[in-house]
C-alpha cells in the first residue's frame, strides 16, 4: 500500500455524556468528501490552511480559527496547498450535550445558537481548544480529561452562544424528507432500494432523490451511509469486531466497511477500534 503523509487519530471517549469522539489530524492530500454529522463539529486549526464548504458557503481556516458546525449540516474539507496541508483538533459533542452545557452558562431559553459565522478567529480560544485535546488524548484520569473538554466547551459556548427559541434545522426540513430520514434510520441495516425508501414516504423515486438532496445537501445514499457509518463507530467503540459490525448495519462485507470507514473518517475501523476508551 501506498505511503501517505496524512496522520488522522479518531477515537471515541465513552466516559463522557453520550460519549464523544475527539479527532488529532495533520492532512495533506486526504480530501472530506460531502457529509454531516448528527453531533456538533468543533474544531480548532494550529497549522497550514483548510479550504471546505459549509452549506453554501465557502471559506478557508488558518491558525488560531475556531470552527463551529452545527448537527446536520453539511460540509467539505481540503488542504488549500497540498505540499503545506494543515493540522487541527475536533471535538463531536451531542446537542443534548451542550444543551446542557449552555443551560449552565447562558441566560434565556431554548436550544444553543452560535449564529451564522462559522468560523471565528480566536488564537487564545483555540490554543486552550487544543491543549484540552492533548489532554483528552494522553490522560489516563477521566477526571482530568472532563475537566479539559468541559472547560474548553464551556468557554466557547459562554463566548459565541446564545440561547433561542428557534426550532432545530431538521425539524424545518418538509414532512417527506423527515418522513425519509427516519424510515432510513430505522432500515439502515437492511439492503435498501430507491423504490423502498419512496413507497415508505409516499412519493416518486425522483421527487424523492431531487427533494432530498436539496432539503439535506446529501443524496439518500450518502445520508444512508452516514447513519450505518455513524452505527459502526458504537459497535467498534465497544468492541465488536469489524466483521461482525459491517454485517451488523448494513455493508456488504467488512471491506466495504473499511473502504467507507476511511473515506468518510480518514481512519480504518481496527484503528478507531483499537484508540477509543
Amino acid at each position: 500500500m501506498a505511503k501517505t503523509r496524512d496522520r488522522l487519530k479518531l477515537w471515541r471517549d465513552s466516559s463522557l455524556p453520550g460519549g464523544m469522539d475527539v479527532l488529532h489530524a495533520s492532512c495533506f492530500d486526504y480530501r472530506y468528501p460531502a457529509h454531516s454529522h448528527d453531533e456538533f463539529v468543533i474544531a480548532a486549526f494550529v497549522r497550514g490552511a483548510q479550504r471546505h464548504r459549509i452549506a453554501r458557503y465557502q471559506g478557508i481556516a488558518e491558525p488560531g480559527t475556531l470552527m463551529i458546525i452545527p448537527p446536520g449540516e453539511v460540509h467539505t474539507g481540503e488542504a488549500v496547498e497540498c505540499d503545506l496541508g494543515w493540522d487541527y483538533c475536533a471535538f463531536y459533542p451531542t446537542a443534548q450535550f451542550m444543551n446542557a452545557l449552555a443551560a449552565e452558562s447562558l441566560p434565556g431559553a431554548g436550544t444553543l445558537d452560535f449564529g451564522r459565522d462559522l468560523l471565528r478567529q480566536n488564537t487564545g480560544l483555540a490554543y486552550g481548544f487544543l491543549q484540552a485535546s492533548l489532554v483528552a488524548a494522553q490522560s489516563q484520569d477521566p477526571l482530568e480529561r472532563h475537566c479539559a473538554i468541559y472547560d474548553a466547551l464551556g468557554a466557547i459556548i459562554a463566548r459565541y452562544g446564545q440561547r433561542t427559541g428557534r426550532s432545530l434545522k431538521a425539524a424545518s426540513r418538509p414532512a417527506d424528507i423527515r418522513k425519509a430520514q427516519a424510515f432510513l434510520a430505522e432500515e439502515f441495516h437492511g439492503h435498501l432500494s430507491i423504490d423502498e425508501v419512496a413507497s415508505a414516504v409516499g412519493i416518486s423515486q425522483y421527487h424523492l432523490m431531487r427533494s432530498f438532496r436539496a432539503a439535506t445537501g446529501l443524496s439518500v445514499h450518502q445520508f444512508l451511509t452516514q447513519i450505518r457509518l455513524n452505527h459502526a463507530k458504537t459497535l467498534l467503540a465497544k468492541g465488536v469486531s469489524a466483521a461482525q459490525t459491517a454485517t451488523s448495519v448494513g455493508f456488504y462485507d467488512q471491506s466495504h466497511l473499511i473502504n467507507q470507514f476511511r473515506r468518510y473518517f480518514g481512519v480504518t475501523p481496527k484503528q478507531y477500534a483499537t484508540t477509543s476508551r
